[in-house]
């Protein structure tokens, strides 16, 4: 016999912290505390640009400083009307399918290293604001902020390092309630590497007297500090401590200021280019020693790492960039070892003199190989993504300089009637060849050791 109870005594009471424990270890609650603070900070972005640049825009100023304050700001404009007219709203839409929120994530990554940007600024921005101190201190008194400019600067470093730190809560309550996470652990992945592209570009922002654009030299895969021994001529110099920054592009050698301070600084002092690089991975015996040296010039560069691992992830990366190219160019990869002898003849590792292509008079095998393009027709329009990407539409002839691993290419597009000229980054997915710009076949061969592999 079934007995009836009481429904209302059927119920215990449950104790209001045990309530606000499981409120806090859920997903749900984790997404609210994403949205709600995605708010706040966009009412802060609004702050710096409709509070601090408008009055700056309305008082003008001081003579010194014109021109200066652009780069106080960088593109903070962008990324607050991205985040008001876009991001906020595709967050909220996650309430009703919590399925989403890793998804626009994942989308919208590549949106996110316009905050790469921002932090590569930053440094030029901090050094503006602290010599216009007196300036700013007004513009706060007039717009009545309780916070100060810096205080608003720092936010979008901040912001982009919470994403990575909600995320990474919203995986483990998935995870604890059951729910599949294989794109939540791909979207905790993507935006742990953001700030970590973020910082590596601050410290880039510091360096000093590199007159080229960073921002076309690819990728920046590794940084790290090295005892450097130059050598040029037959000249050795002695050992001196370098940070050295290793792009897709380019592998750049600066002097390291103000050592020991918070916000170290960077002097540039020597430059290689990919595309003139050649690798010696041993040295003298030493398992932390590996040598960079640029081909067509008698410079040598000898680089102790502070660790094997080290030593070993630098020339991993190295290898694999030169690979890439290698397959792209048709041009030779040399890797040479100390105990091979005297370095090759230049003939024996030359690379076209222009990354654009062979020229039709180039001696290259045609059997067993594909197409190499030193123009592209874009096949689709496209819009910048990122700061240092082109805008192209359908129909547009450009020239490739080089191409990367990530199948993004770096491309010239001349001035027509309606467009200046441009030169920046375009995805592989937009382009195709044109009629009658296949330049020959690359010859695929590598140099090890003295010894060729055709």
């Amino acid at each position: 016999m079934e007995i009836m109870k009481d429904p209302s005594a059927s119920e215990e009471k449950v104790p209001e912290e045990v309530l606000v424990s499981l409120r806090v270890y859920s997903p749900q609650f984790v997404l609210n505390e994403l949205i709600q603070t995605e708010k706040d900070y966009v009412k802060d972005l609004g702050i710096v640009v409709e509070g601090f640049m408008k009055r700056i825009e309305e008082k003008g100023v001081p003579e010194d400083m014109k021109g200066k304050e652009k780069i106080v700001f960088g593109n903070i404009h962008r990324i607050y009307d991205w985040h008001r007219e876009f991001f906020v709203g595709e967050l909220e839409k996650c309430v009703d399918d919590n399925g989403l929120l890793p998804e626009l994530f994942i989308k919208h990554e590549r949106r996110l290293h316009m905050y790469v940007v921002y932090c590569q600024n930053k440094p030029k921005s901090e050094y503006i604001v602290a010599e216009y101190d007196k300036f700013f201190d007004g513009i706060q008194q007039d717009i009545q902020s309780k916070l100060s400019i810096s205080d608003f600067l720092i936010k979008p470093i901040q912001r982009i390092t919470k994403y990575q730190l909600l995320l990474k809560d919203y995986l483990k309550y998935s995870s604890k309630a059951g729910i599949d996470c294989k794109q939540i652990e791909k979207a905790v992945a993507l935006m742990s590497e953001v700030p970590k592209l973020c910082n590596d570009m601050m410290n880039l922002g510091r360096l000093q007297g590199y007159e080229g654009n960073l921002a076309n030299q690819g990728k920046l895969l590794q940084q790290e500090t090295f005892f450097v021994t130059e050598q040029d001529a037959g000249v050795l110099s002695r050992s001196k401590e370098r940070r050295v920054f290793l792009f897709e592009q380019i592998v750049i050698f600066s002097e390291l200021l103000r050592k020991g301070s918070s916000t170290p600084g960077y002097q540039f002092k020597k430059a290689i280019k990919v595309t003139n690089l050649g690798l010696e991975e041993t040295v003298e015996n030493d398992a932390c020693k590996f040598v960079m040296f640029s081909r067509g010039s008698s410079e040598r560069f000898t680089l102790q790492a502070a660790n094997v691992d080290t030593k070993q992830v630098w020339v991993q990366h190295i290898q694999n960039i030169l690979d890439a190219q290698n397959d792209f160019l048709g041009s030779s990869l040399i890797r040479r070892s100390s105990s091979s002898g005297n370095r090759p003849s230049s003939s024996s590792h030359s690379r076209p003199s222009s990354a654009l292509g062979f020229s039709e008079k180039s001696p290259l095998k045609h059997d067993d190989c594909n197409g190499l393009f030193s123009t592209m027709r874009v096949t689709q329009d496209y819009s910048a993504l990122k700061e240092n990407e082109i805008c192209v539409s359908r129909g547009d002839v450009v020239q490739v300089l080089t191409i990367n691993q990530q199948n993004m290419y770096l491309v010239f597009r001349p001035a027509d009637s309606q467009s200046p000229e441009a030169e920046g980054w375009l995805p592989g997915h937009v382009l195709g060849p044109t009629r009658g710009s296949m330049s020959g076949c690359c010859h695929h061969w590598c140099c090890w050791s003295g010894s060729i592999f055709l």
